[in-house]
């Protein structure tokens, strides 16, 4: 059959297939990648599902390929916590999409996450000067949004009707019983600003009224002013529901100016943002432990040292027992031979 023919019959009666052999060459020319990339793409995301144990760190787990990503259970801080990983060949494409919704659409200006030239620190800086503030967590973040949503939203740009299903299934996959969003694809979070846009746009409008500002990052938004009256967090914590989102009540908190805010890993004291003191501990460990023994590689203290530099800037005004180590690690280095660590310069 031709295209021609294809265009006759509505796209509800053509197959996923036949969408995709008809729209091939558009979704290539208009990623830019090469219609073989596309094709192998489109194969891995059309897999059947597998299990099998392999060893992660010297112990036995479980692995699942399921529809172009494979997934893996994961302790993190005591907790189990199910990783996926997209095929190499399908984060080609991937990332391709990712570009292009990127170019045609850009983020909300109070989006802080997964945004080229911004980081934690500016979001956190944004909210400087206020007295009050509340935040709240979109639960499941990526699993959340739906291959519907999805849809609506690509329908929302200036692409050609029959694109929208196949890029649709490319970027989304079975997930209890529904396509859903995944985590852990490069173009997830780039999907994830675009669903989000116009929840943010009428929550920049609910801000506007009551002089409120504030920023999300990936899930997370946090709010602030002078004063944030019930009326107002009421309004905001309204809002997700309407655009089919839920908000994790562990995580919805209000701190109208009685205890120091903690946002992104981050606390604001006397007007400025440091690093909360726990992780900080935790760097000096780091710092120590790779001055004293060796235990981390140059890589992952490079890692550490952006982290604070994000913060403090030049190592001269980094917190005392933050510096002290730093510089011991720094001295043995040099001493040695090694790569003097530029990053935190």
């Amino acid at each position: 059959m031709t295209e021609k023919k294809y265009k006759l019959q509505p796209l509800e009666k053509v197959s996923l297939d036949v969408q995709f052999s008809w729209t091939m060459g558009i979704i290539a020319k208009l990623l830019k990648i090469t219609k073989k990339n596309l094709r192998k793409a489109k194969k891995i995301v059309s897999a059947p599902k597998y299990d099998d144990e392999i060893l992660i760190n010297g112990m036995p787990t479980q692995i699942t390929f399921h529809y172009g990503f494979y997934g893996f259970i994961k302790k993190i801080k005591r907790k189990q916590r199910k990783i996926l990983a997209p095929h190499p060949k399908l984060q080609i494409v991937f990332r391709a999409i990712k570009d292009t919704l990127v170019e045609m659409e850009p983020t909300h200006e109070n989006a802080f996450g997964f945004v080229k030239k911004r980081n934690v620190q500016m979001a956190v800086r944004s909210l400087l000067g206020n007295a009050h503030f509340i935040s709240f967590d979109i639960a499941d973040a990526f699993p959340s949004i739906t291959a519907k949503m999805v849809e609506n939203s690509l329908k929302k740009l200036k692409l050609q009707e029959e694109l929208i299903q196949p890029l649709t299934h490319l970027v989304t996959c079975d997930y209890d019983q529904e396509r859903r969003l995944p985590q852990g694809s490069s173009c997830s979070p780039a999907i994830l600003n675009l669903v989000y846009k116009p929840m943010c746009q009428e929550i920049d409008r609910v801000c506007g009224t009551h002089n409120i500002s504030w920023f999300v990052y990936a899930d997370d938004f946090n709010f602030a002013a002078l004063v944030i009256p019930p009326q107002a967090k009421n309004e905001l914590l309204a809002i997700p529901p309407k655009y089919g989102f839920s908000t994790k009540a562990s995580k919805t908190k209000d701190n109208l100016g009685k205890t120091i805010p903690h946002m992104l890993g981050l606390t604001i004291v006397d007007e400025k943002v440091h690093i909360r003191r726990r992780t900080k501990k935790k760097f000096r460990r780091i710092l120590y432990m790779a001055w004293k023994y060796e235990a981390y590689s140059p890589q992952q203290i490079r890692g550490v040292a952006v982290a604070i530099r994000q913060t403090y800037g030049n190592e001269k005004n980094w917190p005392g027992w933050l510096k002290e180590y730093w510089i011991k690690y720094q001295t043995k280095r040099q001493a040695e031979g090694g790569r003097y660590e530029k990053s935190a310069q």
